[in-house]
């Protein structure tokens, strides 16, 4: 969500917070006149409370967190409700005291009993207070959850169109074609299975789309780039070396789809392709701790790390965007190259 969007919103809280205590304030003064007694002792009942308040929602997204459990908000609300209501009677009493108009307010009782009856009728109050901030609290989550589901819905249609695009750009396709048209002649079989790869890119790309889903099982996605990684195979045959070392028991966890094949295809595309006697890809995929860490290595030409920084709306940058919506800080995408010595990717995501 925006700067802009948050700052309306907590405008909004507060003018609605303000408009409250103003309607409180004139219910009390309203209350006075019509037992026709003095209306400023009364009003002045809620200046206490209402500048207690104003402490509690300044601070109020440090005790209104949506991990936790519903009886420790409840316990943490309750605390905070008793020492808000003791002091704001303690605040009035004291208040209407040195206006000297303590009986005015609270006729025939002892500063004692006053605090005792106020601190009730705050903690009432409070109650009121705390349901005012949890509601305005969650309509806030619900909106940052829509704009962050609409941004992974962006995110996601931008990795599938360049995944599609890097499946059927005009050299992948030329070079494809003319490598099927040979493998017709010399390995009707290999051309057989070279076709079901184009036929499961194709299909794998239209479900996902189909299905609007964010993640997909690992599973899924090896299988995937084992496919894209053969069809590279036609094109750059011995030029290419490819090595997985794959942790079989990690394949249903949960991962952003096209996320190894950009991976794979940055290897390609920027080391090995370019590379006159090609190089060799090292794909490993293992448990780290509670996450998933997949590394693609390769031993190709590399880059300058300005050159990658700098690729704004590359595919490394988006797939990192990617991340941080899906999982915030609890995933990662590091790198590391130089010119000549190769490039080296490493994704954490959470084992879930």
């Amino acid at each position: 969500m925006s700067e802009n969007s948050k700052r309306s919103r907590d405008r909004s809280f507060w003018i609605l917070f303000s408009a409250g205590w103003v309607v409180f304030g004139g219910l009390m003064a309203l209350t006075a006149l019509l037992e026709g007694q003095a209306v400023l002792p009364h009003t002045a009942t809620v200046l206490s409370p209402s500048f207690f308040s104003i402490l509690i929602a300044s601070k109020r997204r440090h005790f209104l967190r949506p991990e936790w459990h519903i009886w420790k908000t409840v316990g943490i609300h309750f605390g905070i409700g008793i020492g808000y209501a003791v002091a704001s009677a303690s605040g009035t009493v004291g208040l209407t005291m040195a206006l000297g108009a303590f009986d005015t307010v609270f006729a025939g009782g002892t500063p004692a009993i006053a605090v005792t009856y106020f601190s009730f009728f705050y903690f009432l109050l409070y109650v009121i207070l705390a349901g005012f901030m949890m509601w305005t609290e969650s309509i806030k989550r619900v909106q940052e959850s829509q704009a962050l589901a609409a941004r992974e819905s962006v995110l996601r249609a931008e990795a599938e169109a360049k995944a599609v695009r890097a499946q059927f750009n005009p050299h992948f396709v030329f070079n494809t074609l003319h490598s099927l048209m040979l493998l017709v002649r010399a390995d009707p079989s290999a051309a057989e299975r070279a076709i079901e790869d184009v036929a499961s890119l194709i299909r794998y790309a239209s479900v996902l789309e189909r299905r609007d889903q964010d993640l997909v099982p690992l599973g899924e996605e090896l299988e995937i780039a084992r496919r894209y990684m053969g069809l590279e195979s036609l094109r750059l045959a011995d030029r290419m070396k490819i090595e997985w070392e794959i942790d079989s028991e990690l394949e249903t966890v949960q991962v952003p789809p096209f996320s190894l094949q950009t991976l794979l295809e940055n290897a390609i595309k920027h080391g090995i392709a370019p590379k006159e006697e090609g190089g060799s890809i090292r794909v490993q995929v293992r448990k780290d701790s509670d996450l998933l860490a997949i590394s693609v290595d390769d031993d190709g030409l590399g880059a300058r790390p300005e050159t990658v920084q700098g690729a704004e709306g590359k595919g490394l940058n988006l797939l990192q965007r990617r991340l941080s919506t899906l999982f915030g800080d609890t995933a990662s995408l590091t790198w590391r190259t130089s010119p000549g010595e190769g490039f080296s990717v490493l994704l954490k995501v959470p084992a879930q």
